[in-house]
């Protein structure tokens, strides 16, 4: 920081020298602190980062050791490390670590909701600063926390007179006020008459903030001396605006000196600011133009410094994080190779396992494969034997059948050869003898030929046929292009039988010719070319 010794020498210099030289002298002295504030600036970047570390490692063990309080502790620290710095978005972040950690309803929340809203209202994002204050004072309120009560009222009265909302916002400052009375908090006191003040200015009611600006002076002795340079640096200013330079001269020349001895610029910046405006309202213009000239070299010094500052700051933040990354790089690629190993040695163990478990299995199904291939040829003989009588069976039934429909269709054929003979016979004897024997040959005859013309062993035998060939008739059905007569269909199974013509005509009791003439149609109804053999392709059916 700058360090200032510039009132006391200004009179010296006013009374022997002129304007120019003052200004002149101002610029060097500006432009001398400014090369040793670079100096001290290393010096100050060194600890800030000893001092980062310091807090880095103190979380880093609080995480080790997985104290949650510890872990809160320094994530606050860290927040409020930051916050000094000027580096909202990190404090900000630590500070919602920490609240998200430390989920009991104590005064610590509280006081991390509160810390929440002050930033947002320093970023100006004063829906934010409502949402964590008014969430913090419901907590304060519940737990009868007074302290954090008042400075939640603080904070929202900070916010409705932002808003422009004066009369909300005195309303809260005065319920802030009346606890910190209570408690006799002279730091809470100072800072909310020093609020109040500011209020009544900004409503340009300059009496009621210079009472409230001179009470707050009264209780700030023992408050941090940014904010006693900030209420005598107010009070100055109000003396100013009520048309009384004379009177907030002195006040003004004692900001400055304070802010010179305590090395605090921004305060240095607005003494400079306002002793410009007291000398020009006291018609010294040359005074105020030098006090307005030294405030914006030291501004523009200041803003330069502030930004090599912060880019500095930054660098190191930035160096800090990297370290972090590259150590917890580290930790991850020594756990991963931990990992691996792991892996590696429990995947070789079951490889083992499983090579042995394999072979064992192996082994055993191929003895268990042996009894059972041993088992199976042992039923496929045992199969195969029974086949082998079945088809025998089988065999010998068929051939049974078909000897006896064999058998029977010559049976068939020699009884209606006898009963033709006899039909021949007795036709050729009627003439022979009397009416009354002429009259029971001819009965006879009729009975024999009824008895021919039967169809009874027509239907045992095609009960015989079926059961050699079941699916003959169902296979011609489909072969045929015109529907079979009973004759056709006979002639058809007697084909299948494979008999000659002459066996054929006999038991049909039909000539040879006809079995001819009756075999031409029955082509004819069959899918046949001229040159296939209607006995082949009826043994094919």
């Amino acid at each position: 920081m700058f360090t200032f010794q510039i009132t006391s020498t200004f009179y010296w210099l006013k009374n022997n020298f002129t304007s120019k030289s003052i200004y002149l002298f101002l610029f060097v002295v500006l432009n001398t602190t400014l090369l040793n504030a670079q100096n001290n600036q290393k010096k100050s970047l060194t600890k800030i980062d000893a001092v980062l570390k310091d807090l880095k490692d103190q979380l880093h063990d609080a995480t080790s050791a997985n104290n949650k309080d510890a872990i809160v502790t320094a994530r606050i620290q860290l927040a409020q490390f930051y916050e000094n710095l000027g580096i909202e978005n990190e404090a900000i972040k630590n500070y919602h670590e920490a609240l998200e950690l430390h989920t009991q309803t104590d005064t610590t929340s509280v006081y991390i909701g509160n810390k929440i809203g002050a930033i947002h209202l320093a970023l100006k994002q004063y829906k934010n600063t409502l949402q964590y204050v008014t969430k913090s004072l419901e907590v304060a309120e519940l737990i009868n926390f007074k302290k954090g009560k008042a400075t939640s009222y603080a904070l929202l009265g900070s916010v409705a007179e932002k808003e422009s909302d004066y009369a909300l916002a005195l309303k809260y400052q005065d319920k802030s006020l009346a606890i910190f009375k209570t408690l006799q908090d002279h730091t809470g006191l100072a800072i909310t008459y020093e609020n109040i003040g500011s209020i009544y200015e900004d409503l340009e009611q300059f009496d009621n903030a210079l009472r409230y600006f001179l009470e707050a002076k009264s209780h700030a002795k023992h408050i941090p001396s940014n904010n006693r340079i900030n209420i005598i640096n107010n009070i100055g200013d109000t003396y100013r605006k009520q048309r009384s330079p004379k009177q907030a001269l002195p006040y003004t020349q004692s900001a400055l000196q304070m802010a010179e001895h305590t090395k605090n610029t921004h305060q240095v910046e607005a003494a400079l600011k306002d002793l410009a405006l007291i000398y020009a309202d006291l018609n010294d213009h040359k005074t105020a133009f030098d006090y307005m000239m030294a405030y914006k070299d030291l501004n523009a010094s200041e803003s330069e410094y502030k930004n090599a500052e912060l880019v500095s700051i930054l660098q190191i933040l930035y160096e800090v994080e990297e370290r972090e990354a590259e150590v917890k790089l580290l930790n991850k690629q020594y756990e991963l190779n931990q990992v691996r190993q792991r892996v590696i040695l429990l995947s070789s163990a079951f490889l083992i396992l499983l090579l042995i478990g394999w072979f064992l299995y192996f082994r055993k199904r191929k003895k268990q494969q042996a009894k059972i291939q041993d088992y199976k040829n042992r039923l496929l003989q045992a199969n195969l034997e029974k086949k082998t009588n079945e088809e025998a069976a089988l065999q010998r039934e068929i051939d049974f059948k078909i000897s006896a429909l064999t058998n029977y269709s010559l049976h068939l054929s020699h009884k209606n050869k006898m009963m033709s003979d006899i039909s021949r016979t007795l036709v050729n004897i009627k003439d022979r003898h009397t009416t009354l024997i002429k009259s029971k040959l001819e009965l006879l005859i009729k009975e024999i030929d009824l008895d021919l013309s039967q169809e009874q062993e027509w239907t045992e035998f095609i009960g015989f046929f079926e059961q050699i060939h079941p699916n003959f008739f169902q296979t011609l059905k489909q072969a045929v292009t015109k529907e079979l007569s009973p004759s056709e269909l006979r002639l058809c199974m007697l084909l299948r039988l494979n008999l000659s013509s002459k066996e054929i005509a006999s038991i049909l009791r039909i000539t040879p010719d006809s079995v001819r003439i009756a075999r031409y149609r029955l082509r004819k109804k069959l899918p046949l070319n001229p040159k296939d053999d209607l006995q082949i392709f009826i043994l094919n059916l």
